[in-house]
C-alpha cells in the first residue's frame, strides 16, 4: 500500500513540473524579444561599532601600584549601531516580463540592457554603475600585534609579575616627573627649538600610555559594514529587518538575542485622472503582439527604526508598486520611431 502511495504521489510531482514549464515557456520556432520592466531592490547599509576591551598584564595591581580601580578586567567585545544609509537598484520583474514577436516591424528595434530591462525602441542603453554594489562587504579587521614589555632588564629578568609591574609602575612615575620638569623648563638640556619640544613630550605621552595600558587595559574601537538586500512586494509596517547583539553584533531577524530594527516601506497613492474617449480616437483589436508596455511608477517612504527612534527616512521611486501602461499606438507606427524608456524606474520618457 505505501508503494503504491509514493508511486502516486511521484506521478502527481512529475505532472505539476510539466504544468509548471508548460506554463512559463515560450513557443518554440517562433522569434520573439523577451524584456522586463524594472523593479527596485533595496540596499541597506548597516554600520556598527565594535569596540574590543582587553585586560591589561598587571591589572591586578593596578590598586596597589596606580591607585586605580578603574580598569578592564576581562576580554570582551561589544557592539553599537552607528548608521543606517539605504540605497537602491533596478532590478528585472519576473512577473513583468514580456515576449514580442521581433518581426513585427518598429517592436524589432527594441532596446534591452544586460539585466533585461527595457531602454526603449531604437535608442541605446545608459551604461551606469549602480550605488549598490554587492562586492562592498566588510573590510579584513586589522590584526593586533603583540608589542614587547616596555621594561628594563632588571624587571623583565625578575621572573615575578608582581616585580614587573612594579618596575612598570615605576617607569610611569619617572616618566611624568620627567614630563613636568621639561614643561617647568627645569632641566639642564632643554630641547633647541619647538619642533623638539613637541616631539619629546609626544614620545613621553605615547610611552606612559603603553605602560598604564599595561594596568588599566585597553579598548580598541573599529567600524564594520553589512549590507542587507530587501526587494518589497508589498507594503511594510513594523517589520523586523535585522536585530543587534551587543556581544554578536548583527545578526539575523529570527534570532532572538539582539535587540530588533523595524522597516516600513509605505507606498504613495498614484492619482491618475483620465480623459474620455471619443468615438473617432478609440481602437480595437490592437494585438498584444503589437504592444509594449511602461510603468507609471509609485514612491515610496522608507523608515528604519528600533521603535523609539528614526535611524532612516527617505523617499524612493519604487517601480513595482506602480501601473503598467501600454505604450501609444501612435509612437510605434511610425517608420524612424524613437522612444525612450527610463530603465531605472520603466517610466516613458518621450519618443521621436
Amino acid at each position: 500500500m505505501k508503494k503504491l502511495f509514493f508511486i502516486f504521489a511521484f506521478l502527481l510531482t512529475c505532472c505539476a513540473m510539466m504544468f509548471s514549464q508548460a506554463s512559463f515557456s515560450l513557443p518554440q520556432d517562433e522569434p520573439v524579444i523577451v524584456y522586463s520592466l524594472p523593479k527596485t531592490e533595496l540596499c541597506i547599509e548597516v554600520e556598527l561599532e565594535k569596540t574590543l576591551q582587553k585586560p591589561g598584564e598587571f591589572f591586578r595591581y593596578s590598586e596597589r601600584y596606580l591607585a586605580t580601580k578603574d580598569v578592564i578586567t576581562e576580554e570582551k567585545n561589544s557592539f553599537r549601531l552607528k548608521s543606517v544609509n539605504v540605497k537602491t537598484r533596478a532590478i528585472a520583474d519576473p512577473d513583468r516580463t514580456y515576449a514580442v514577436s521581433s518581426e513585427n516591424g518598429v517592436l524589432s528595434r527594441l532596446s534591452v540592457n544586460e539585466k533585461g530591462l527595457l531602454c526603449g525602441v531604437d535608442v541605446p542603453c545608459k551604461e551606469g554603475v549602480s550605488d549598490c554594489d554587492k562586492n562592498k562587504n566588510n573590510a579584513e579587521p586589522k590584526k593586533r600585534t603583540t608589542k614587547p614589555l616596555p621594561l628594563t632588564e632588571e624587571y623583565m629578568l625578575a621572573g615575578s609579575t608582581a616585580k614587573m609591574a612594579e618596575g612598570a609602575a615605576k617607569q610611569i612615575y619617572r616618566i611624568r616627573e620627567s614630563r613636568l620638569a621639561l614643561l617647568a623648563a627645569d632641566v639642564e638640556h632643554f630641547p633647541a627649538d619647538g619642533e623638539s619640544f613637541k616631539v619629546m613630550l609626544s614620545e613621553m605621552n605615547r610611552l606612559e600610555r603603553q605602560l598604564t595600558e599595561l594596568f588599566t587595559g585597553t579598548s580598541v574601537t573599529e567600524v564594520q559594514k553589512h549590507t542587507i538586500y530587501l526587494t518589497p512586494s508589498a507594503e511594510m509596517k513594523g517589520e523586523v529587518l535585522f536585530r543587534i547583539s551587543s556581544l554578536s553584533g548583527l545578526v539575523s531577524a529570527a534570532d532572538l538575542s539582539g535587540s530588533p530594527y523595524y522597516i516600513d516601506v509605505i507606498p504613495q497613492t498614484i492619482k491618475t485622472y483620465r480623459i474620455e474617449e471619443t468615438k473617432k480616437t478609440k481602437k480595437k483589436g490592437v494585438s498584444e503582439a503589437l504592444q509594449i508596455y511602461s510603468l507609471l511608477p509609485a514612491e515610496a517612504k522608507i523608515n528604519v527604526g528600533d521603535g523609539r527612534n528614526i535611524f532612516f527616512s527617505g523617499e524612493f521611486v519604487m517601480p513595482q508598486f506602480g501601473h503598467v501602461v501600454p505604450v501609444p499606438q501612435a509612437y510605434l507606427q511610425k517608420e524612424n520611431a524613437k522612444v525612450y524608456i527610463d530603465e531605472q524606474t520603466g517610466r516613458l520618457l518621450r519618443a521621436e
